[in-house]
Parts: structure tokens; C-alpha cells; sequence
């Protein structure tokens, strides 16, 4: 069991981490899901993105981004988003009979039984005219909106190197404690927030501190507009009303609020009691000993 503060973390984090057999498995279905789509559409290549392909995702791992980039051809991007989809799930569900997938917004989903891990498939089609740019359905949008995953992951990299290998593993306690939440928030709409960070704040606190100006900073932004790091689609915050926007920023609020709680205690070493506090803002497995009983004799 952990002793201090420091050491509660170190252990948190190893804990959110994917397990390597896990990963394994993912690897394998993505090959098997790319050469079906390669079979039934013809995409050319496939990118792991998402927060699995950053390096940001926690356990338990139930979804991963599978971007399927398409030629530049007319007869892709002149269909509607929302029927491009369709097809899709049609030709999803002709190569895995036994499965059900799901239309979403941007993607399609399927899950896959044994890992109970889950894809969501999202198409892509390359810009003729300009390298790196993709366009994605919206369904809700209805239109096709520019995405680039390999910029996404480059600001992710960029910011982390900049706080010293320490936001990543931040911005997964960040997803922890988003989990716990009755208002979610986008995970990707954290970790966009988390990339504007100042980066020098972070990379010299530890993790408690680290995680409290993290807090504080995303308190603060909630009610602005978070615009997409690549610098090529809509804001990340799009659809997000006034009300959930409010909601997520007084949760964040009262975890700020805690969080400078635990810190002070941790000054005064009363280590158990900020243990605690950080325990009820991140979950059971955040571990602590047990308070040690005292003798009244």
C-alpha cells in the first residue's frame, strides 16, 4: 500500500495504464476489421487514432478510433455523411455476420466478444489538393468536416515533451475522474483543453499538483471555445450546450476546490487524509494504507 501521496499516484497511474495483452488483441481486430473494410470499400490505409493511438487511453479500454482513409474520388465525398456511413455498417456487418454495428455521429461501431473492446470505425477521404487533410462525415452537421489524427497526435506529443513526459499520464487521471462524473465530458475535449496548458507548470509539480493546476486551468476555459489542434475542423466543443457546459465547469469547480484541499494536507504531512480526498476525486483504486490505529493506553 502506498505511504505518501507521491507513491499513491505512481501506483494510480500504472494502474490506468492498458494491459500489453490487451493491446495485443486490439493490434489483431484492427488488422481484421481493415482487411474487411479493404474487401467490401477499398480504403488504402488505416491509422489507430483516438486516444488509443496517443497514448492517452485508460483501462478498461473499450473503444479504439480506427481512421480509414479512402482515395480522392468523386463518388465518396459526394454522398451525404450520413449514407456513407450506412454503407459502412452494411459492409461491416456482411464481413462479421454474427455482429451488430452501430451508426454514430462520425463512425460506426463494432464490438468484437472475448476482449469486449469495441472500434469505431471512421472514414476517411484524403484532400487531392492538400497533403494531410481528411474529410470526415458529421452526421449531425450534415456535411463533411476536415480532420487530420497524425496533427491531433503530434499535439499531443509536442505539449507532453513540453511538460516533461508528464501530461499524458495527467491527462488520464483527468479521463478517470471525468468517468466519475454525472455530467461527461468529452474526453477529447479535456486532452484538446490539457495541450494549452502552460507547460513548465507542469513538468516541475508532482503529479498532486500537477493534476490540481489541471483542474483549476479547464475550471477556468470550460466557457470558451476549444478549437480543434489540428487547426482544421470545427471547434471540439461544438453541440455542447450552455447548461452541460456549466454543469462540467461546477464539477471541475468542486474538484479544484478538493484537490487544493489534498494539497494542503499533503504539506502538513497528514498523508492518509489527502490520500482520502484524492481516492473520492479519482476512485476506489486509488489506494492508501490504512490509518494506523492509535494506542490509548
Amino acid at each position: 500500500m502506498a505511504t505518501t501521496v507521491a507513491q499513491a499516484f505512481e501506483k494510480h497511474m500504472q494502474h490506468l495504464e492498458l494491459e500489453e495483452n490487451k493491446r495485443a488483441k486490439a493490434t489483431r481486430q484492427q488488422e481484421w476489421v481493415f482487411d474487411a473494410m479493404r474487401r467490401r470499400l477499398g480504403p488504402k490505409e488505416s491509422i489507430l487514432s483516438g486516444s488509443y493511438g496517443r497514448n492517452t487511453a485508460i483501462r478498461p479500454l473499450h473503444d479504439i478510433d480506427l481512421f480509414l482513409i479512402f482515395a480522392d474520388t468523386s463518388h465518396f465525398r459526394t454522398s451525404p455523411p450520413g449514407e456513407f456511413l450506412v454503407r459502412v455498417q452494411q459492409a461491416l456487418e456482411l464481413e462479421f455476420p454474427n455482429k451488430q454495428a452501430r451508426v454514430q455521429n462520425r463512425s460506426v461501431n463494432i464490438e468484437f466478444s472475448g476482449t469486449g473492446i469495441g472500434f469505431d470505425v471512421v472514414p476517411a477521404v484524403e484532400d487531392a489538393r492538400h497533403a494531410g487533410w481528411y474529410w470526415i462525415p458529421d452526421k449531425r452537421m450534415g456535411q463533411w468536416i476536415r480532420s487530420d489524427p497524425r496533427k491531433h497526435l503530434e499535439a499531443c506529443n509536442e505539449a507532453n515533451d513540453h511538460a516533461k513526459k508528464k501530461l499524458k499520464p495527467l491527462i488520464k487521471a483527468i479521463k478517470r475522474w471525468n468517468s466519475h462524473q454525472e455530467k461527461r465530458a468529452r474526453s477529447f475535449h479535456f486532452e484538446a483543453l490539457a495541450y494549452q496548458t502552460e507547460s513548465l507548470m507542469l513538468a516541475e509539480a508532482s503529479y498532486s499538483t500537477g493534476l490540481t493546476r489541471l483542474f483549476q486551468f479547464m475550471e477556468e476555459r470550460m466557457t470558451q471555445p476549444c478549437e480543434d489542434p489540428a487547426k482544421l475542423g470545427p471547434p471540439i466543443d461544438t453541440g455542447v450546450s450552455e447548461g452541460d457546459r456549466q454543469q462540467i465547469q461546477q464539477q471541475l469547480r468542486h474538484a479544484t476546490r478538493r484537490a487544493e484541499q489534498a494539497l494542503v494536507l499533503e504539506r502538513q504531512g497528514d498523508m492518509f487524509a489527502a490520500i482520502e480526498i484524492w481516492q473520492g476525486l479519482l476512485g476506489p483504486d486509488f489506494q492508501s494504507e490504512r490509518r494506523p490505529c492509535q494506542d490509548n493506553t
